[in-house]
């Protein structure tokens, strides 16, 4: 038997012997290399000097293969990642790589190429669009180094800068209007747009929404499903639907949620089933997207996609004094860098209102002169 990790033996003849890893064949099946000593020591030696050999030593793949033909592999072979995120791979794949250097074989790719490539994106997308593309080419690129199926062709690329779109956001006077508008139409289909307004949860959370992750007495929502519609692999139909957990470990979470909310869902609690619900199964994101925008025409606000409710609820929290951390937390981010980043904008009038604290501090020179 090996010492753990070590992949050190002792054989019937008295010699020790040490397995490493020297490469990849095509298939990405292992190809293994063996040292042989005396000693377990020496061996260990070995095995240490080889397996720096192997990684510093690049075999480019004795092969045809496209680099379309590579990221299907790859992709294929990423068991851990989400449908969701499969798909905008294969998305990327097909629209954007495949007809432009998917035809170059993988042993011919080299640094000016992928640059090239990049380029050209850049003069026909969006920086973020370009950076999105990119960013999974490289995981698979880096996959082939890894393999020494290549050099490392994809880290000194040059990158478009990305600039931080302003987030559009509700005014307090138009989120004012559409409150109303909500409260006179008396639609219980209406209650997922108050919900994502006060708890910036996003629409695919809200449609994978069941009575049973709301606790009214404790006053919690509980988010650990979303929904998404994804493209169909199967060409049956152009798209699915997809149920799966939030898009990161963060997003599950449990939200607290304020009294008044809890009084109007009270209103419209059922034993189980979705919150939202269309002859008993769930609500299609997209049409709860159509109704507001009926709303918003309603309340004469002039368009804005879903997810700016979401954006408007971090501004108004930010607005109201939440700190970073918390409102990180309620949002499902990753970091409170995130969400600094994405809310900045709201934050002048905060610091203002916070530095204008200040003010009971400071005493006056001339209001300490005892006469």
């Amino acid at each position: 038997m090996p010492r753990t990790g070590e992949n050190i033996y002792k054989r019937k003849d008295g010699r020790y012997e040490g397995r490493y890893i020297k490469g990849y064949d095509i298939n990405g099946k292992a190809k293994l290399g063996y040292v042989y000593a005396r000693t377990y020591t020496e061996v260990k030696d070995k095995l240490a000097q080889c397996r720096i050999s192997a990684r510093n030593d690049i075999k480019p793949v004795d092969s045809n293969m496209l680099l379309t033909d590579w990221i299907r592999q790859w992709i294929e072979s990423q068991k851990q990642i989400k449908l969701t995120t499969k798909t905008m791979y294969y998305s990327h794949l097909e629209n954007h790589i495949e007809s432009n250097i998917g035809k170059t074989q993988l042993k011919r790719l080299n640094e000016d190429i992928v640059q090239a490539f990049v380029d050209y994106l850049t003069a026909r997308y969006s920086p973020k669009s370009v950076h999105a593309i990119f960013s999974m080419l490289r995981l698979a690129l880096s996959e082939a180094h890894r393999r020494r199926y290549i050099a490392d062709i994809y880290s000194s690329i040059k990158l478009p800068k990305v600039r931080q779109k302003e987030v559009r956001v509700l005014t307090a006077g138009e989120q004012k209007r559409l409150e109303k508008v909500i409260f006179e139409s008396n639609n219980q289909y209406d209650i997922g747009i108050l919900l994502c307004l006060y708890t910036g949860i996003r629409i695919g959370e809200l449609c994978a929404l069941k009575w049973e992750n709301i606790n009214l007495t404790d006053a919690i929502i509980t988010i650990n499903k979303t929904v998404q519609r994804v493209k169909n692999t199967d060409n049956k139909t152009k798209t699915r639907i997809n149920f799966d957990t939030p898009k990161s470990q963060s997003s599950s979470r449990i939200i607290p949620i304020p009294q008044f909310l809890v009084n109007i869902l009270a209103k419209y609690k059922r034993n189980d089933g979705y919150i939202l619900r269309e002859n008993g199964k769930f609500t299609d994101t997209r049409n709860i997207s159509r109704r507001f925008k009926q709303l918003l025409k309603t309340a004469d606000i002039r368009d804005m996609n879903y997810h700016c409710l979401r954006h408007t609820f971090s501004s108004r929290a930010l607005e109201l004094g939440f700190d970073a951390k918390t409102l990180s937390e309620i949002l499902g981010h990753s970091s409170v860098t995130t969400t600094l980043n994405l809310y900045a904008h709201a934050l002048p009038e905060h610091k203002r209102k916070e530095m204008e604290k200040l003010n009971m501090l400071y005493e006056s020179p001339s209001d300490q002169i005892v006469n």
